[in-house]
């Protein structure tokens, strides 16, 4: 069946910042790609609650997607929830609304899960990369790392370091404070413990970064020493890592407005990537890294392949 006929699937996805649409088909070719910065978590994580202002950007968001699938010629939607909805009181009452107005059954799943997906979306951007490595993707609520040789598994792990969920625990000022660097350092540092004996067990020298903040990073990184930034689209990309530590420093030490005027810089992420940016910072500290890919796929990409299994357990709806 050729990719005119072939029937296009819609994945969601329900992240604690965005929720984002890809819709393919069964040969794999992108029909569409889109993100909405709904802000699922912000104002709420730390009393494990997704507030009525939230819920109602989810809603609108949902449905907002749903049309933009549909006009692309899905037939089928399958959504999947991660950290936001998974650890808050009312996040299956958000699933189960979003539901009910717009047909579209929610899979809230695990951090088990959300990080195969993730792997399975980066083994499609670099099929060819099976040196030990290490995937990291910063999410808003949590942030998920699978350490892999070859096609082996050897850790993965999800961890509730997401950039909302820390400012939402943490309030840094603006800029951080010595005080707010140390505690958020800390505090991610001791609950890494396990990845830190990981990499002990199996050094590696190659990170991979899943999409969201490492694009962004990428698009600064690369405006500050004059190269062009990620075409729209693009799937794979290799850093340069010779200025990245002073890019790093940069973001962790600025202030929003500061971000906001880094070319380069996505709107959406100038709230939380100096976050992002003193996680990978901790990460350097326990991997000595020689080469610093970048995934543009990652959790969608990785729903989509596993649709292509014969059986397959997620709910779903005809759109």
């Amino acid at each position: 069946m050729d990719s005119e006929h072939s029937e296009r699937l819609a994945i969601f996805d329900l992240g604690t910042n965005t929720f984002n649409l890809l819709v393919r088909d069964a040969s794999g070719q992108l029909i569409r790609s889109e993100k909405i910065p709904v802000k699922l978590g912000a104002g709420g994580l730390r009393d494990d609650l997704i507030t009525p202002d939230a819920e109602e950007r989810a809603i609108a968001a949902m449905h907002q997607h749903k049309a933009a699938a549909q006009e692309a010629g899905a037939t089928r939607g399958y959504a999947f929830a991660t950290s936001a909805m998974r650890s808050t009181s009312n996040g299956q009452q958000v699933a189960d609304r979003i539901e009910k107005e717009t047909g579209i059954p929610v899979n809230i799943i695990d951090g088990d899960q959300e990080a195969a997906f993730i792997a399975g979306g980066v083994a499609q951007a670099w099929p060819t990369c099976k040196e030990s490595r290490l995937i990291m993707d910063i999410g808003g609520g949590s942030t998920e790392f699978v350490l892999l040789e070859e096609d082996t598994v050897h850790f993965s792990a999800s961890y509730p370091l997401g950039v909302t969920r820390l400012m939402e625990r943490f309030s840094p000022q603006d800029p951080m404070t010595e005080e707010d660097h140390r505690r958020i350092w800390d505090h991610m540092d001791d609950m890494l413990a396990q990845l830190w004996e990981a990499l002990d067990s199996l050094p590696c020298q190659t990170l991979i970064g899943s999409s969201g903040s490492f694009d962004t990073l990428f698009n600064v990184a690369a405006c500050r020493e004059g190269r062009p930034e990620l075409p729209i689209g693009t799937s794979s990309a290799t850093f340069a890592l010779k200025g990245l530590p002073d890019v790093l420093e940069s973001l962790v030490i600025s202030n929003r407005m500061e971000r906001l005027l880094m070319p380069g810089m996505l709107e959406m992420r100038a709230d939380t990537l100096h976050i992002s940016a003193l996680q990978i910072q901790l990460l350097f500290e326990h991997l000595t890294c020689k080469s610093m890919l970048l995934s543009g796929f990652a959790l969608k990409e990785g729903v989509w392949s596993s649709l292509q299994e014969p059986q397959c357990p997620w709910r779903a709806s005809w759109l």
